[in-house]
């Protein structure tokens, strides 16, 4: 289970700076700079940003639940293994714009939490 903690980890890496910069290449000039001003960005760099937003209202209770689940000795790998795989696919529909895909994979996502929630009782 400590190895789904740190791929959510490195989901927050790829979310918070690793996208963000692919998606505003044009901007390198102000990326290197003290970013006084805003500048113009993409639509997929805007979106990229919200669903970054959106992953860090849920991978604290995610990392909370985890290491509950490696504290007390339950086994949440496949739920863990499960909510990674939504919030990519959520992330990339996000980036993409297909707005169903993106909804079921966050609803997804909060349901395999309280299932999480729920093998911890």
């Amino acid at each position: 289970m400590i190895e789904h903690l740190i791929y959510a980890c490195v989901l927050i890496l790829i979310q918070a700076w690793i996208l963000p910069a692919v998606f505003n290449t044009k901007n390198l000039k102000w990326m290197l700079s003290n970013r006084d001003e805003n500048p113009d960005t993409t639509l997929y760099y805007d979106r990229s940003k919200k669903a970054f937003a959106n992953l860090q209202e849920s991978i604290p209770v995610f990392f909370m639940l985890g290491l509950l689940g490696v504290y007390s000795g339950t086994d949440l790998s496949l739920l863990m293994k499960y909510w990674i795989i939504f919030r990519i696919v959520h992330v990339f529909s996000y980036i993409a714009g297909i707005a169903l895909l993106r909804s079921i994979s966050f609803i997804a996502s909060v349901i395999v939490m309280v299932m999480m929630a729920t093998a911890l009782i």
